[in-house]
C-alpha cells in the first residue's frame, strides 16, 4: 500500500511535534536553522510551541499573542528576527514560569 505524500509529511510532522514535546529535540535547533526543511516549516507555530515542555496551549497563545503572531501562522513564514525572539520569550517563560 503507497503512502500519499500528504500523510508521509503528517507524520513526519507528528514525529517532530513528539521528539521536541518529550524533549529529546530542542525547539531552538528547529527556529534558528536559516532554512527550514518542508516538515518543520509547515508547522503552525503555535502547535510547535505549545509542545514544548513547560509551555502548554494558553501560554503558546499568549507567547504569539506579544510577538502579533497568528496562531494559524506556519513557522517557515516567520523571519530569523521573529524565531529569534520567539526562543527568547520560550526560554523566558521555561525558566521563570
Amino acid at each position: 500500500v503507497a503512502v500519499s505524500p500528504l500523510r508521509l509529511l503528517r507524520q513526519q510532522m507528528d514525529a517532530l511535534l513528539e521528539q521536541v514535546g518529550s524533549g529529546s529535540l530542542n525547539i531552538d535547533l528547529i527556529l534558528l536553522q536559516s532554512d527550514l526543511d518542508e516538515v518543520s516549516g509547515v508547522l503552525y507555530v503555535c502547535k510547535l510551541v505549545e509542545v514544548v515542555p513547560g509551555i502548554g496551549k494558553v501560554k503558546a497563545r499568549q507567547l504569539l499573542a506579544r510577538m502579533n503572531v497568528s496562531e494559524t501562522e506556519q513557522t517557515g513564514n516567520l523571519t530569523l528576527d521573529q524565531r529569534n525572539k520567539l526562543v527568547q520569550l520560550i526560554a523566558t517563560e521555561v525558566i521563570a514560569p
